[in-house]
């Protein structure tokens, strides 16, 4: 008796085994299902990282024009933007942390940690290019205007897309301006109306 329920249990589980695995079709099935998931995850994810990289960029770049415009206006003073080099002037070379600082002499350089408005956070994704014509600054006056210091900033994905490109200007009242898509190609336009691009720069 003890052997045929033994018999009969070792039926009984190798049934049940039986039910809880995958034929070969239903694997090929579940894999052909998940390829295709993937395809159209993939680039959605990526398109969500370069628009992640962009809003954190621009947030911070626009926060900081903002502050350093503001701070000159109810200061009454002069506010110096640069990129700021290891011996604290404004150095020609934008990798350097770029810093907002008061600057009254208008002698490009801090001296003292007092003058500091803001630093800018490096950007965690992509690249900043600045343009500013012959200066390696921007600079705020008591009434706000930037004027003899304009020009603006590009950020560029990873990827170099150009439709994830952005542009913020400076313009002569000295407030920061969003390049926008005026044509709906999807490509932010500059200031003379031409498409904002990654190559080269």
């Amino acid at each position: 008796m003890n052997e045929t329920q033994d018999i009969i249990t070792r039926k009984y589980q190798l049934n049940i085994y039986s039910k809880c695995g995958f034929t070969l079709v239903e694997l090929a099935i579940v894999l052909a299902l998940s390829s295709i998931i993937l395809a159209f995850a993939i680039p959605g994810t990526a398109n969500l990282i370069n628009h992640s990289g962009r809003h954190a960029a621009l947030a911070d770049l626009i926060a900081t024009l903002n502050l350093a415009r503001n701070t000159a206006i109810n200061e009454q003073t002069t506010v110096t933007l640069c990129a700021i080099g290891n011996d604290s002037k404004c150095a020609n070379d934008w990798s350097f942390p770029i810093v907002a600082f008061r600057d009254p002499t208008r002698s490009r350089q801090i001296t003292n940690d007092t003058q500091i408005v803001r630093v800018m956070h490096s950007v965690e994704a992509g690249r900043l290019v600045v343009r500013s014509g012959i200066h390696n600054y921007f600079r705020f006056q008591s009434s706000g205007w930037s004027r003899g210091t304009l020009g603006h900033f590009i950020w560029c994905p990873d990827s170099d897309d150009d439709r994830h490109a952005a542009q913020v200007r400076i313009n002569m009242g000295g407030r920061p301006q969003v390049a926008r898509d005026y044509d709906g190609d999807g490509v932010v336009e500059d200031a003379s109306g031409d498409p904002i691009t990654c190559e080269g720069i």
